[in-house]
């Protein structure tokens, strides 16, 4: 992973949204990027877990449909009154600036942490309301939460807290190498670092 230049290491942190913390360690809570390709790894942590779910337009996308692709993954959910509301305003710069640059090798990915109320077609509806662009990026709805904590928890190191009025979930942007690792994270709300990571996009050995 010598092709991405050096950040902090960092290993067992997660983030909760709707606090916007750090819940192992708050001291790293205000790096706006974490490298983890040195990141000790047990197995089941720090990598993508499988699934099946629908994306927008109601296709059947699995784990295994993402193996051999980078990826930038994120939680959101349609009725979010909080975080989501900077978070996805900042994956959309992030999907501009790759265009900008010239990046088609590298898809995004929203998990919805609400699938019983999201729909695909109010993810579609979600996705085009903040100009998202869908030939590189899946909105994906149609797991149980088992499913859903299992890929928050082994991927992105974190949990999915319902609430009365809102569901704490991670703020945190996390770069998927093509083996399906995690090997970077990013704050994607405050302190929110949009030429880290299109530095590190422009870096990868794809």
């Amino acid at each position: 992973m010598n092709y991405l230049k050096p950040f902090l290491v960092a290993a067992g942190l997660a983030v909760l949204a709707g606090c916007s913390f750090l819940y192992q360690d708050p001291a790293a809570e205000y790096d706006a990027v974490i490298d983890l390709t040195e990141a000790e790894r047990e197995e089941g942590q720090w990598e993508m877990s499988s699934f099946e779910a629908v994306n927008q337009d109601g296709e059947t996308v699995t784990d295994e449909d993402l193996e051999g692709t980078y990826y930038l993954a994120k939680t959101i959910f349609t009725r979010c009154p909080t975080v989501c509301m900077t978070m996805t305003p900042n994956m959309v710069s992030v999907q501009q600036a790759m265009e900008e640059e010239g990046i088609e090798n590298v898809q995004i990915v929203s998990f919805t942490v609400d699938p019983d109320f999201d729909t695909p077609e109010r993810l579609a509806e979600y996705g085009e309301s903040y100009g998202a662009e869908f030939d590189n990026w899946q909105f994906l709805t149609g797991y149980d939460m088992e499913t859903l904590e299992e890929v928050v928890m082994t991927g992105m190191r974190s949990r999915v807290v319902p609430g009365e009025n809102d569901i704490g979930h991670p703020t945190r942007f996390f770069l998927f190498n093509d083996e399906g690792e995690t090997i970077r994270m990013y704050n994607g709300e405050r302190d929110f670092d949009l030429e880290a990571i299109i530095a590190d996009l422009k870096h990868l050995d794809l």
